[in-house]
């Protein structure tokens, strides 16, 4: 049976405990993304190939500084801040954590874009913030697999967008809905362990359909994010048991456990070629 829907305030805290193990990176790399890598030929270290996600994403859905924003599940802000930075591009940023708009405030700041950009406390099921057409592109990065209903949060899409108006995600998806049922011990591990809702992109793309978006295009672009899952997987090997003895002295929590554990089942499912990392990119369609 499949594990119920995670409480938002549950998956704010566990990213919110991630943040102190995430840092040390940022320093590191010079950004402060929490999504998968995107490798190429010109991007072959972690932080370059992490700023190139959001770059292959912006491109494909050509942001311009014409453009208002939404990006649902904005994280600590990286990549709204890219887009205002890199495109000129207004920019809407929506979280459940404060602690992490707080540092998506500090961080457009820093970059000198606090101007083209707004944080915002508000859950993307719902919207509460945003007008009715009132942004030309919503965007989520590794976003939508928090949706406990995919649907609703479409729904909220439509509702802000403008008509014409363009949807870009990215995210993880299973390849086919029938290949589920035979993984749902991992998956209940990867949602409790990450605070997901792992879906199937043939249902979803029957959700967008159903909801009014047309023009869909969703390309599988699990390859270039082949390194990164490797990456953590890497390190989850040794942290995971590591970490389970020194939980015991409280140097790693059950959420870390859990994270790490999480992104090691992902990179399995992905090997065994049931899981996949996609684009997707649509229209809210006019009445015309």
């Amino acid at each position: 049976m499949a594990s119920p829907a995670t409480d938002p305030d549950e998956i704010a805290a566990i990213y919110d405990e991630l943040i102190d193990t995430y840092e040390a990176e940022w320093e590191k790399q010079g950004h402060r993304s929490l999504h998968l890598e995107y490798y190429d030929d010109d991007h072959e270290e972690p932080g370059s190939a992490a700023i190139n996600t959001m770059r292959q994403l912006a491109e494909r859905a050509a942001i311009s500084s014409s453009d208002r924003v939404l990006n649902i599940g904005c994280g600590v802000g990286e990549d709204s801040v890219w887009n205002a930075r890199a495109y000129g591009a207004t920019v809407i940023g929506i979280n459940i954590s404060e602690r992490q708009l707080a540092l998506a405030r500090e961080n457009a700041a820093g970059h000198e874009v606090d101007d083209r950009t707004d944080f915002r406390y508000d859950d993307f099921h719902k919207l509460e913030t945003v007008d009715d057409d009132s942004v030309d592109v919503v965007w989520g990065l590794e976003a939508v697999s928090h949706a406990h209903d995919r649907e609703m949060v479409l729904e909220q899409c439509k509702r802000v967008l403008v008509p014409g108006g363009r949807l870009v995600l990215s995210d993880l998806f299973f390849h086919e809905t029938g290949q589920m049922a035979a993984h749902q011990a991992d998956i209940d591990r990867i949602n409790d362990g990450l605070g997901l809702e792992l879906g199937a992109i043939d249902s979803f793309r029957e959700t967008l359909e159903a909801v009014g978006f047309t023009d869909i295009e969703i390309t599988d672009e699990t390859e270039p994010i082949r390194p990164s899952l490797d990456r953590r997987h890497k390190f989850a090997r040794v942290a995971h048991p590591v970490g389970r003895v020194l939980s015991f002295a409280n140097v790693f929590s059950d959420t870390q456990l859990g994270v790490f554990k999480g992104n090691s089942l992902i990179r399995n499912l992905v090997e065994e070629g049931v899981l996949g990392y996609y684009f997707v990119l649509a229209t809210l369609q006019t009445d015309e």
